[in-house]
């Protein structure tokens, strides 16, 4: 059975423990990124070590470009999965702080980002029967906002609705969408962050995730067939 999956934001941090995690199972692998091309070489030499199928390809989520989706790896699968990682970097900074253009540019990454990958891949998925689409949220959703996180947090309150849309439209025609919110993660992003707001934050955090550890559960919900995929949220 051929398995495909597609990654955005697939080559640092989350996005690239779920890409080695995938590919180790077999998944062919398509690890998006839009210009950290040192993580990306990095992560080809992992993947040629390990014998991992797949590709670490440069693709801006928010452009129109789209001959990545008429590639045989995705086209001809016998199942596709995607999981919409990317995100927007940013510093927390107060509300009053910022421009339209922060919260615009988080919206383009989260949202356009995962509308402008969902559209050709749900017709594949709805043609073959079946599929997952997996969007990544935040713990931060949950309850009471963090100060500071204005622009990322409602990009992925957004990005929430969208996946219910999505599930609304498309679960039962044989595609499980879901999302899943891990809590605060150390990645290259959150290290770019003043080291005594990273401490603040991990002390008052309800939820550490460890990036690994976090593509696991979502490797086991993708492939679990008992898990729902009706738009539900699983914290990680």
């Amino acid at each position: 059975m051929k398995r495909t999956i597609i990654i955005t934001g697939g080559t640092k941090g989350l996005g690239r423990e779920i890409t080695l995690r995938f590919g180790r199972a077999g998944y062919y692998v398509f690890a998006l990124y839009s210009s950290d091309e040192a993580a990306a070489q990095e992560l080809r030499g992992i993947m040629a070590a390990e014998n991992i199928s797949g590709l670490a390809i440069r693709h801006d989520v928010c452009s129109a470009e789209n001959s990545l989706w008429s590639r045989s790896e995705i086209q001809a699968a016998d199942s596709l999965t995607l999981v919409n990682n990317a995100c927007a970097a940013f510093s927390p900074t107060p509300m009053h702080q910022l421009g339209w253009l922060d919260f615009e540019k988080n919206f383009l990454v989260a949202v356009k980002g995962a509308w402008s990958c969902s559209q050709p891949l749900i017709r594949l998925m709805i043609k073959k029967g079946h599929g997952s689409i997996v969007n990544v949220l935040t713990s931060a959703i949950e309850g009471a906002p963090p100060k500071g996180f204005a622009a990322y947090l409602t990009a992925k309150h957004a990005l929430q609705g969208f996946t219910l849309v999505l599930a609304a439209e498309y679960a039962a025609r044989g595609v499980k969408i879901f999302s899943v919110s891990p809590g605060y993660m150390e990645t290259p992003l959150t290290r770019q962050w003043d080291s005594r707001l990273q401490e603040a934050i991990r002390a008052n955090s309800g939820r550490i995730t460890i990036p690994a550890e976090a593509a696991a559960r979502i490797f086991q919900l993708v492939e679990d067939s008992t898990v729902l995929g009706q738009g539900e949220n699983h914290p990680i």
